[in-house]
C-alpha cells in the first residue's frame, strides 16, 4: 500500500507487502482510552532506494519521513514517523526505528536492532545485530543491549569471563 502524498523517486524498488505512508503510531491518552492523533506529513523515498518485503514506513506527523538516495532496506523493517534516513544507509532485517530519529549517511544497521525515539546516529556508524539504541551515537561500531562501543563491550566480556 502506498499512502496519500507519498513521493517516490526514480529507480526505486519496493518489495511485496510493504506499506509506505500509513498513519504514525501517535496517540494521546485520555480517560476513555487512547485517541489517535492525525498524521499530516508524508513519506519521501529518494532515487535508487531498495525496500524489501513487508516493511512499514510511517508518514510524518508534522513533517516528512525520508529515505535517502541509494539506501537499501531488507525485509520486515519498521521506520517511525518523521525519521530521516540518509544516503547509502544499509538496514538489515527486523530493525525497528522509532519516530523522530536522524540516521546520517552511510550508516549500517544489522538485524534486529531496536532504536528509541529521537536518536541521532552519525555518518559511517555501524550498529551490530540485536543492539538496543537508547541514545544518540557518535561514529563508531556498537553492540549490546544498551549500545556500547564494540571494543568496550568485548573488554567487559573478557573481564567477566576471567572473574573467578
Amino acid at each position: 500500500m502506498i499512502g496519500d502524498a507519498t513521493v517516490i523517486g526514480n529507480s526505486v524498488r519496493i518489495g511485496s507487502g510493504t506499506v509506505l505512508g500509513g498513519d504514525a503510531f501517535y496517540y494521546r491518552k485520555t480517560e476513555h482510552g487512547h485517541e489517535r492523533l492525525k498524521s499530516v506529513g508524508n513519506v519521501i523515498i529518494h532515487d535508487g532506494v531498495e525496500i524489501g518485503n513487508l516493511c512499514t514506513i510511517d508518514r510524518g506527523v508534522t513533517d516528512s519521513t525520508i529515505i535517502g538516495t541509494g539506501s537499501v532496506l531488507d525485509n520486515q523493517i519498521q521506520i517511525g514517523h518523521d525519521t530521516v534516513i540518509g544516503k547509502k544507509v544499509l538496514i538489515a532485517a527486523q530493525v525497528g526505528i522509532a519516530g523522530c530519529c536522524i540516521i546520517e549517511d552511510e550508516v549500517s544497521i544489522w538485524g534486529q536492532v531496536g532504536m528509541a525515539s529521537g536518536v541521532h546516529v552519525e555518518k559511517g556508524t555501524v550498529i551490530l545485530g540485536q543492539t538496543g539504541v537508547n541514545q544518540s551515537l557518535k561514529k563508531g561500531t556498537y553492540f549490546g543491549p544498551l549500545a556500547t562501543e564494540f571494543k568496550d563491550f568485548l573488554r567487559k566480556e573478557v573481564k567477566l569471563k576471567n572473574l573467578k
